[in-house]
């Protein structure tokens, strides 16, 4: 009985070598084809007979790299990445994996998590690309010119200066300082009609809104997939002889999948004496495994004194052409107080919000250098009146990596 298995075990044995054989799957027939194709550029036709010798049961490491680098070539940053941590899988040490999976994280935006591979680049390497253990990764400016059809109110500015550093490979900081000034009018009811007549005076009374901030935000690793958050972001406010501190706590934990991306947060705030807490959920999206196309969802709860909210914005950007990126956004609900982007931007004008949509161009000028062009549209309410009017915003900013 023993003998007659092992005579079954054999047979079957030799039938599936016979079978990969016919095939044409073998290991030397796979190792020269694939790399052929490498040879040959032909990175659509690698990735695909790759794939098919995968299911024919050749896995090795050089297919993997392979596979791997074909796609990285063919901008599925997205397949990359995956491929490269199967390699890692069996050779956790492997520096081409490293290295690629780092590019693949910067291109696909996600210059936090490239840090992680860091440690793993050869000396060479990290000599060329220029990276140190703490460094200024990156600085931008932006500033905002707003008007509206309304003459109480009057024309908005707004600038801001960031920046960003690396701690080690792990953690990063972003910090940002801002100002924004607007005058806001209102109907001049001291002039008093009487005989003689009294000196001409204006019709409308303004008041100087002032605004200065700063925001911090730090962003830990803890895993390859998993981020947590934390940000403070300071805000003093002068309206007329009124003055305010204001303060802002976010926290949230972010994971990144293949292909998407999901975050969680909470920022509890105080803005202009009045408490505001807000719950955000966000779904990011790259189908294309690059940044091609790409879109973000957020659905935001928001909580004040005797009156909740609910928020949804959408963001969806393509690539139009080499180096330009074009990206529409649209924000439902009416609001007040509204933070965005990790509590870095406050929307907390003294006119409650009905409607907000832009669109935006981010053009590369040098591979370290981006412009960002951008107009957005407001529908706003008028303080204490049932009068609408629109709000018109054009910005521009620089952003450079180092």
């Amino acid at each position: 009985m023993q003998q007659l298995k092992r005579i079954l075990f054999f047979s079957l044995l030799l039938l599936s070598l016979q079978s990969i054989a016919q095939n044409g799957y073998t290991y030397e027939a796979v190792d020269t084809k694939s790399y052929t194709l490498y040879q040959k550029n032909a990175w659509a036709e690698l990735v695909s007979y790759g794939n098919t010798a995968l299911e024919n049961g050749q896995d090795f490491t050089l297919l993997r790299l392979r596979i791997a680098y074909a796609e990285f070539m063919l901008q599925n940053y997205s397949a990359a990445i995956i491929s490269y941590d199967k390699v890692l899988k069996n050779d956790s040490y492997n520096a081409t994996a490293h290295y690629y999976i780092w590019l693949s994280r910067k291109y696909l935006n996600q210059t936090e998590l490239a840090g992680r591979q860091i440690k793993y680049l050869t000396a060479e390497t990290i000599q060329k690309e220029g990276l140190n253990n703490i460094a200024f990764t990156g600085a931008g400016l932006e500033t905002s010119f707003k008007s509206s059809d309304n003459a109480l109110r009057g024309n908005t500015f707004y600038q801001n200066f960031h920046a960003q550093n690396r701690f080690g490979y792990n953690i990063s900081m972003d910090q940002m300082v801002s100002f924004y000034n607007q005058t806001m009018y209102t109907a001049n009811t001291s002039i008093q009609p009487g005989f003689p007549p009294p000196p001409p005076q204006p019709q409308l009374r303004g008041t100087s809104i002032n605004q200065k901030e700063y925001y911090n935000k730090l962003t830990a690793n803890l895993t390859n997939q998993w981020q947590v958050k934390a940000a403070y972001h300071y805000t003093y406010n002068s309206i007329g002889t009124s003055t305010y501190n204001n303060q802002t706590g976010f926290v949230g934990l972010k994971y990144t999948g293949n292909y998407f991306d999901l975050q969680a947060d909470a920022l509890f705030s105080t803005i202009t004496d009045s408490s505001v807490k807000q719950f955000d959920a966000q779904l990011g999206l790259n189908p294309l495994g690059n940044m091609n196309l790409y879109s973000i969802s957020t659905a935001t709860v928001r909580k004040r004194p005797n009156e909740s909210a609910f928020n949804f914005r959408q963001i969806l950007g393509c690539k139009i052409q080499n180096s330009i990126w074009l990206e529409g956004n649209i924000t439902l609900g009416n609001f007040n107080d509204l933070l965005e982007n990790d509590g870095l931007y406050i929307y907390n004008a003294i006119d409650r919000n009905l409607f907000k949509g832009g669109l935006s161009t981010y053009i590369t000028i040098t591979p370290k250098c981006t412009l960002a062009l951008g107009y957005t549209m407001e529908q706003r309410e008028l303080k204490s009146t049932t009068t609408n009017f629109i709000q018109h915003s054009i910005t521009g900013g620089l952003s450079w990596k180092f």
